[in-house]
């Protein structure tokens, strides 16, 4: 992943903030997870996956497997995202966390759920950051002048192939999941000057 702050702006196209810690979650049942830190024009990207496990197929209700994925993914953040950042040592520069923002399309019951990933990300995650930034994918994109070249009607997949050439092109390095595509996406939005 590039380690060179000025080969990333250049990359991007604008500067990014300085003595700044940035957490971003791309909120799924398969999260992507981006810790960026910028501290004396020093950079460090660190990326990664928290998956949540499959639930038993005999689970009685769909209200049951609702509270279970909630129960597992609050698990998830305490063990994965809350033991790592109290063991990071950036008490002196802002810190900030970027979480999607969800948005209705067709299904209303993976809305619900994403936007209780998200809230659960928040009311754990919160107390350890100074400023929050809570961005809708599109708008993400817009703020980091990325362009589809897509024409209209094309496929989610095909979408996402194009953004993660896109980060690829940014970090010079290849990102072979859409997750950690658009964390890396929604940290570089919430971290523009």
């Amino acid at each position: 992943m590039i380690a060179n702050l000025k080969k990333l702006e250049k990359n991007l196209g604008y500067k990014l903030q300085d003595n700044v810690f940035c957490l971003a979650i791309d909120t799924a049942t398969k999260s992507g997870i981006t810790f960026i830190s910028i501290i004396k024009g020093k950079l460090n990207i660190e990326t990664f996956i928290i998956k949540l496990p499959a639930l038993p197929k005999d689970m009685e209700s769909k209200a049951e497997k609702y509270e279970e994925h909630l129960k597992m993914f609050y698990q998830l953040i305490l063990d994965e995202l809350v033991t790592k950042i109290q063991k990071l040592n950036f008490k002196k520069c802002k810190k900030l966390l970027v979480l999607e923002n969800s948005f209705l399309k067709m299904n209303i019951v993976t809305f619900g759920i994403l936007r209780a990933y998200q809230g659960i990300a928040y009311a754990t995650l919160r107390p350890y950051f100074n400023e929050v930034k809570i961005i809708f994918p599109i708008t993400a994109r817009k703020l980091v002048g990325f362009e589809s070249h897509l024409p209209k009607g094309s496929k989610g997949k095909e979408k996402k192939k194009e953004i993660m050439t896109w980060i690829s092109n940014v970090v010079e390095e290849e990102i072979k999941d859409d997750n950690c595509a658009d964390s890396l996406l929604l940290a570089f939005a919430g971290l523009k000057k």
